[in-house]
């Protein structure tokens, strides 16, 4: 795949969670480019054309998209040549790790006009609050529906059928690794989101990172089966001296969701509705069930997904409010950037990978 998207952070019910640090290892990379700057002096449209630049001369790119605003980037990968460029501002404030070595800061709030900034702190502080106060707005709405999400998953728990649980979880792994190699030095595991709770709505990448793959799904409401499911898929392939791409939960973040092996080339999706992707492997979980005795508790899990919809509905409208002050704040930012000194930065970034 030429050409990927991603989140490295999310918001969810656990507040902002971040998997940066999963990104690129700083003492692997050859060069990490830590952006700083405030909102709109051009962090995301410098990592832009840069991913753009690189995919143009035939390197693939990652993008890491934000979660607050899906539009705009919190990083870029290209990882042919081991460069990341990366947003170290807050909330998921980055320094280097290898100063000079590896890592290098690149700050934009060089090229703004301080003195022009200055006329308008009060309003700049005001926005900020009015920012601040609508994230916890959201993240409480998200905490809400975490509870009512593991509400739901705890009523399936209780009818589920563990023996054929575990036998379907066995089945997958001898279908995966039909040897008993195991090796000494064990494999790694790199942490990312595929979906996210933006400003923009609830964004999924996952179906672009099924192209080109070999496919299977796990299927059924339970989250706490399916994450078990996929952990253990994800140890044996790590056991077995294999990398594994995690893709975790935005929802509650240490719940795995998605789970890519690149020595197969093989992604395992969970989802409700697998009728759009060519599956080669679908486990569902479904037939673990007692059905008839979950019929009784049909009714609640209706009533408890409708909470669900609407604690994630008043979330999204939160988080929408405030892309809305962050334009706002990023006009007074605008105003006071000199952009011919950043594209001077940027062309000097550039010129060393032609």
């Amino acid at each position: 795949m030429k050409e990927k998207h991603v989140f490295a952070g999310n918001n969810t019910s656990k507040g902002f969670y971040s998997y940066f640090d999963n990104l690129i290892k700083a003492e692997e990379a050859r060069r990490i480019y830590i952006l700083k700057g405030g909102p709109g002096v051009g962090k995301s449209t410098f990592m832009k054309k840069f991913g753009q630049s690189m995919l143009e001369k035939g390197y693939s790119a990652e993008f890491i998209h934000c979660s607050g605003d899906n539009e705009s980037l919190d990083g870029v990968i290209i990882p042919e040549l081991k460069i990341a460029l990366i947003d170290g501002t807050a909330p998921h404030t980055i320094d280097p790790v290898i100063p000079g070595a590896a890592d290098e800061i690149i700050n934009l709030g060089t090229y703004l006009n301080n003195q022009q900034l200055e006329k308008h702190k009060s309003k700049i502080i005001q926005i900020l609050k009015n920012i601040s106060n609508l994230y916890d707005s959201a993240y409480r709405y998200l905490d809400g529906a975490g509870t009512i999400s593991e509400e739901i998953s705890f009523i399936y728990d209780q009818y589920i059928n563990n023996s054929k649980f575990n036998e379907m979880c066995a089945n997958a792994i001898d279908k995966l690794f039909p040897d008993n190699f195991l090796s000494t030095n064990p494999g790694n595991i790199r942490k990312l989101f595929s979906e996210s709770f933006t400003s923009s709505g609830y964004i999924n990448y996952t179906p672009s990172l099924c192209e080109d793959k070999k496919i299977w799904a796990i299927v059924g409401e339970n989250s706490n089966y399916t994450s078990i499911f996929l952990r253990r898929i994800v140890e044996e392939t790590i056991r077995r001296g294999y990398d594994a791409e995690c893709y975790y939960n935005p929802l509650t973040p240490e719940n795995i969701q998605h789970i890519y092996l690149p020595h197969m080339n093989l992604i395992i999706i969970s989802s409700e509705n697998v009728a759009n992707y060519n599956c080669d492997e679908i486990f569902d979980l479904h037939l673990l069930l007692d059905s008839e005795n979950l019929k009784n508790r049909i009714s609640e899990i209706e009533n408890n997904m409708l909470l669900y919809d609407l604690l994630v509905k008043n979330a999204l409208t939160k988080l929408s409010e405030t892309k809305k002050m962050h334009d706002l704040l990023e006009i007074f930012y605008v105003n006071s950037m000199n952009f011919k000194g950043a594209d001077e930065c940027f062309d000097s970034v550039v010129a060393q990978y032609t």
